[in-house]
């Protein structure tokens, strides 16, 4: 099992459902490659032909948490160097060759000529960062999967619920509760 912030599996299925059968996800913030692989794999599932390009800073993730926080053990297990991230990130996506990547810190001023069906995001998650992303890709995508929703986030929450309000009809919007783990699921066009 790769090692995540979120140790269970992902529940992309449903989402996966109502996609098109071909298509190209972005996704920002992809730690070792779980999330990327996932995706990846309830496409395939589906029998769905969909690229996934992940950027990632893969600068590593510091110990930075409170020695008293319930828990600490596992946070403590995610640390990691920059160095050794992008290694077992490589390692864990070999094969899979519908993921591309790019080591980049994700800004507005990102730049591609992809177009692209789905962003999932899970990069920073607080409401600058967060609602940055959502603002730039709002027009870019006709989905956006947004990680963490829930009030252990309150930013990623409120940016959330600030674009969604933001946009024009026709939007719905899905929240995915499974296992403790909460995603919101913003679409710009009537959910298929």
């Amino acid at each position: 099992m790769i090692k995540s912030f979120w140790p269970n599996e992902w529940p992309f299925e449903q989402i996966v459902s109502q996609l098109p059968d071909k298509g190209n996800l972005i996704e920002i913030g992809t730690y070792l490659g779980k999330s990327a692989i996932a995706w990846a794999d309830e496409f395939n599932k589906a029998d769905k032909d969909w690229n996934i390009h992940t950027i990632d800073s893969f600068s590593g993730i510091p110990n930075v948490w409170s020695e008293d926080n319930p828990d600490i053990e596992f946070f403590k297990s995610l640390v990691i160097s920059g160095e050794e991230q992008l290694k077992q990130f490589k390692e864990n996506i070999e094969g899979k060759d519908n993921i591309t990547w790019e080591k980049i810190f994700w800004t507005p001023d990102y730049k591609t000529d992809e177009w692209y069906d789905v962003l999932f995001y899970d990069g920073a998650h607080g409401y600058g960062n967060c609602k940055q992303a959502l603002e730039y890709w709002v027009d870019r995508t006709e989905c956006m999967v947004i990680d963490d929703y829930d009030t252990n986030f309150p930013g990623t929450m409120e940016a959330v619920d600030e674009v969604y309000a933001s946009m024009r009809d026709p939007k719905e919007f899905e929240q995915i509760c499974v296992e403790g783990k909460q995603i919101a699921v913003i679409w710009s066009i009537k959910i298929p």
